[in-house]
């Protein structure tokens, strides 16, 4: 089997060295050879990895040879990789691409065309790396009914926020933000990454695949942890919990809910355990109950682990076509917005240290329904007094209603919240 590269970053550089480290196993397993023909790339980097390989600065041209059996994309970006990897499939080529913002915003237009040219689409490494997720939702779920995924799926911001928890009230953001990009763990510009957007594209992936419904981005809550403070992280050791950055997708009859945003985790479960640059992907479905993935989510050796195993797949003939509902535009189940969805919750208010303040809180929250589980006060300079609750899960209107009340009084200074997880709910 013949594959034309397009890029010649970290991860092209991973697939290539595989490769040559592994020819000889893939050689014995497989009987079609995998020979990378060409490389392409706007520059050329002249790298060790890549000698003996042909360059050309013409990637779009990959897409028309007829030396080329299948194209592996990952220059990123959206719109020159739509259009390469369009007419790769056009053409009768496969792809492999680790592009999950392609997929994300185009998936829908290119599994079909892909479809209508009886070739493959593979795109294990543009979700967490190394994990093997898609090849799980894709084979090992087939015949369960997927309740839930929770994951860690960012390792940019969950390095960011294991260093804060780490160093107390030295753990400034923008501190350990430059540190990430000093280890090479966070872009030049890391808006995607601490926004939220990554995450989202990776959970729009996986939550098309597991319930088998259509890429829906536009319909993910997206948060990012630039808010997330020394304090907040705090509180939440204080109260028992770590605080994470996770993608949620929950599905039942009523609907699908899809969010991105940080949240208090309880110490003891496997998702607090998650540190620094590691991915977990927690599922539960039925009958086969809960799994937890976990592994490096980015890298050359993880990533192109996992654009070697597509290859893999497409060399010995046992590549999945694209899932139907990858392929369509209409959802068979409405998408929840985030004012109607349940969580529990960490509110920390401000209010003067004198008596009957906190029995006010508590009367305000009780009004609108929400159920107190743990409370803590720390008296705060200037005669005020800090009260963190954990609330019992409530849908969000209701929460955001009480809130609303409290910073209306006179005696507030100021509240703040942050959802809590439960992984009872996927786990």
């Amino acid at each position: 089997m013949r594959i034309g590269i397009c890029g010649a970053g970290t991860v092209a550089q991973g697939v290539v060295q595989i490769l040559r480290d592994q020819s000889g196993l893939t050689s014995r397993l497989n009987p079609d050879p995998i020979e990378v023909v060409a490389l392409a790339s706007r520059r050329n980097l002249n790298l060790p990895v890549f000698k003996g390989i042909p360059f050309i600065d013409d990637v779009f041209a990959l897409a028309e040879r007829e030396d080329v059996d299948v194209l592996v994309e990952l220059i990123g970006g959206t719109d020159d990789a739509f259009t390469l990897v369009k007419a790769a499939l056009a053409n009768g080529k496969s792809v492999v691409t680790a592009n999950k913002a392609l997929l994300a915003h185009n998936g829908a237009a290119l599994f079909q065309i892909a479809r209508e040219n009886g070739v493959s689409l593979l795109f294990e490494a543009a979700v967490c790396g190394g994990i093997p997720i898609i090849k799980a939702l894709n084979e090992s779920f087939v015949g369960n009914r997927v309740k839930g995924i929770a994951g860690v799926i960012n390792g940019t911001t969950n390095f960011i926020l294991t260093k804060m928890a780490q160093q107390g009230q030295n753990g400034a953001f923008d501190a350990v933000l430059a540190e990430a990009q000093q280890l090479g763990y966070a872009e030049a510009d890391p808006t995607f990454d601490i926004g939220g957007m990554d995450a989202a594209h990776k959970l729009s992936i996986m939550a098309a695949l597991a319930f088998h419904e259509p890429l829906q981005l536009d319909a993910i809550h997206v948060e990012g942890i630039e808010s997330i403070t020394s304090d907040d992280h705090e509180w939440a050791e204080r109260l028992g919990f770590s605080i994470k950055h996770l993608g949620i997708a929950l599905a039942d009859d009523s609907g699908i809910e899809m969010r991105v945003h940080p949240a208090l985790v309880p110490n003891g479960s496997q998702l607090a355990s998650i540190q620094d640059v590691t991915n977990a992907v927690n599922v539960l479905a039925d009958p086969l109950g809960e799994i937890l993935l976990t592994g490096a989510g980015a890298g050359a050796g993880p990533t192109g682990s996992s654009v070697v195993s597509d290859l893999f797949d497409l060399a010995a003939g046992c590549a999945r076509k694209p899932p139907p509902a990858l392929m369509s535009l209409t959802s068979t189940r409405a998408a929840k917005s985030i004012e109607h969805t349940m969580s529990g919750w960490m509110v920390r208010v401000e209010v003067p240290d004198e008596s009957g303040a906190i029995s006010e809180v508590a009367s305000v929250l009780a009004e609108y329904g929400l159920s107190i589980d743990q409370i803590q006060q720390r008296d705060s300079a200037g005669g005020m007094a800090t009260v963190a609750l954990i609330l019992d899960p409530v849908q969000e209107d209701q929460l955001r209603s009480a809130l609303s009340n409290l910073e209306g009084r006179s005696n507030v200074a100021g509240t703040r919240a942050i959802r809590v997880f439960d992984p009872r709910t996927v786990g």
